[in-house]
């Protein structure tokens, strides 16, 4: 017996015990503490005491105290379901989840409504890879208690982990909604809807974690990337500074404040970043490219060739990407040997590289080159390539029938000092197709001075087409202008936008009728002028020496260089710029004064 306090009875002992329960739920553990011992000191088999004294141990720490407490605990009432439940949240808190498991099970074989034990159940089974079986837990949790976030919030970890994203983000939601300041469950709703693609509604769930928790560097990092994501770039960069500031030595957050200070042109800055993230990840593959295409933007070549190869290496495009079984060319002597030019990315990309196939042709190579199908009998017209292959070879076939092999894109690193621009056309339209294209263009144009093909629209799947792209309204001050025969050579449903210049901009639509680009080719060659934005079309007329203007974005690709008017590709390109990222006004004016001069 402790002498310091009376003898207690039952009743009084079973009181102290409340009064320390309702210090416990404020949080006042040694108030709650010192009740409990007081009941241990006279009743030392007194069970709820010892295992309230065991759930303080746990929240301090103390496990083993905890184990020992709770046993002792369970040594009296072997059958107390809300004993056994804990006693399976120690065995959880030491690592032993199949342990947990099965005192959780016993207590549910006694107390089966008992949703705390369904609850952590469902933990014990989805960090042992039991996804299934811990779902049905925390369904059962919630079934019970439909008022818990914590419930909601579990039941959607586990199905986000079965890949149910779509009920897992309904759970979050929920949970969310349940407890608004609980900011874990916006923060797996946003990257939920971020991998979605849904970015906007990722970006309401991300604000208000930012909101509450500033220095949340994972939350800073998140909503930059969804403002990212929307081009919103002058928003992203201050988050993604504030979340440097709190962990420098994240690369990858480096990496994404160097990519949107890229996307607004300010490249010196960028560059900074970009080099400071290989300083803390050497092979980080993402800053290699990107810086890479910096420096090739900037015509240091020398430099910025190395560093593209990294494009193979991304996150993004590494699976696009495969060895094939020959021998990768490093530059070696070529005269004699078999040589394959290997796709990739996009049809303006094999066209703008197919040049060097000359180049390996006068080393001595037999050259083929694989290309997109839709650019395969055009490109059997660029000099020094043999044979065109419209389709994957198989691995047999390669190693049977070639020395080397080469990306396309790859080819300019391995001629250094050699000078980019090729003699141009090295593509050629099909001569009867181009005159039977002439024949038709000169009957549509009726007498007018110049026929100008125009596309406004490339490929709607790529990163930059929200600025890439111009809508054919912003084009209209180009309709007014006398003496010009429009032809669209637009196809995709951005052709569908000639509905709404008709009635002020008289344009043959012929874009349908285009059916590769050998026969675009013969189209182009029938024209005075083609005028796009930065598609493939602007290499195809490029490569076949036809003027073409190019309207570019105010942070363009990187081949067109900063801030030049020429192109070191095409020698019959002239460039159009935008002022401000999204703003064509001044690039469309410029080109309209360039029509009338």
């Amino acid at each position: 017996m402790n002498p310091k306090f009376p003898l207690l009875s039952p009743d009084e002992a079973d009181t102290l015990i409340e009064e320390g329960l309702a210090y416990h739920r404020e949080g006042r553990l040694v108030d709650a503490q010192a009740m409990y011992e007081r009941v241990v000191a006279q009743w030392p088999d007194h069970a709820a005491a010892l295992h309230y004294l065991g759930l303080i141990a746990l929240d301090r720490g103390e496990s083993a105290n905890a184990v020992t407490l709770i046993d002792r605990a369970l040594a009296l009432a072997p059958d107390n379901a809300e004993y056994l439940g804990n006693r399976g949240v120690v065995a959880a808190r030491l690592g032993d989840h199949a342990g947990a498991a099965v005192w959780q099970r016993k207590a549910l074989a006694n107390a089966p409504g008992f949703a705390n034990a369904h609850n952590n159940l469902g933990n014990a089974l989805l960090s042992l890879g039991e996804i299934a079986c811990a779902i049905e837990h925390y369904r059962n949790a919630r079934a019970l208690v439909p008022q818990s976030a914590h419930f909601a919030f579990n039941l959607g970890r586990a199905l986000e982990a079965a890949g149910s994203n779509d009920a897992a983000l309904a759970e979050f939601r929920a949970a969310s909604a349940l407890e608004p300041h609980d900011m874990h469950a916006l923060m797996h709703a946003g990257r939920l809807l971020l991998a979605a693609g849904a970015h906007a509604e990722a970006v309401r769930c991300f604000e208000p974690v930012v909101a509450r928790e500033p220095h949340n560097v994972f939350a800073l990092f998140e909503l930059a990337y969804a403002y990212d994501a929307l081009h919103r770039y002058a928003d992203a960069i201050p988050l993604y500074e504030r979340a440097v500031a709190v962990n420098p030595d994240a690369a990858g957050v480096v990496n994404n404040l160097a990519f949107a200070l890229t996307a607004l042109a300010r490249y010196d800055e960028a560059e900074v970043h970009y080099r400071r993230a290989l300083e803390l990840d050497r092979d980080l593959p993402e800053s290699k490219f990107q810086l890479g295409m910096l420096l090739l933007r900037r015509g240091d070549f020398a430099d910025g060739w190395p560093l593209f190869e990294s494009r193979k290496t991304t996150v993004r495009a590494r699976s696009n990407y495969r060895k094939l079984p020959c021998a990768e060319w490093q530059g070696e002597p070529l005269a004699g040997k078999r040589f394959l030019i290997a796709r990739e990315q996009g049809v303006g990309d094999q066209i703008q590289f197919l040049r060097y196939a000359r180049l390996l042709a006068a080393m001595g190579a037999r050259v083929d080159a694989w290309v997109a199908p839709e650019l395969a009998s055009l490109a059997a017209t660029v000099p020094g390539v043999a044979r065109v292959i419209d389709a994957a070879p198989d691995d047999e076939a390669i190693a049977r029938q070639y020395d080397y092999w080469c990306d396309v894109m790859s080819l300019p690193l391995h001629f250094r000092g050699r000078p980019i621009e090729a003699a141009t056309p090295y593509l050629h339209a099909d001569p009867r197709e181009a005159a039977a294209w002439r024949l038709r263009v000169n009957t549509l144009a009726r007498g007018a001075r110049r026929r100008i093909g125009l596309v406004w629209a490339g490929n709607p799947r790529h990163h930059f087409d929200a600025f890439r792209s111009v809508p054919l309204e912003a084009l209209l001050p180009l309709a007014a202008l006398d003496g010009n025969a429009w032809f669209a050579i637009q196809k995709g449903n951005a052709a569908a936008q000639l509905a709404d210049v008709a009635d002020h901009w008289p344009m043959h639509a012929i874009g349908d009728e285009l059916h590769d680009f050998a026969s675009t080719a013969a189209l182009v060659a029938s024209l005075d002028l083609v005028i796009t934005v930065d598609t493939s079309v602007a290499h195809l007329a490029g490569a076949l020496g036809k003027p073409v203007w190019v309207l570019l974005a105010a942070q363009p690709d990187w081949r067109w260089g900063i801030g030049r008017r020429d192109s070191v590709w095409y020698p019959s390109a002239r460039l159009f710029r935008q002022g401000e990222l999204g703003d064509w006004r001044g690039g469309v004016s410029e080109l309209r004064s360039a029509l009338l001069a």
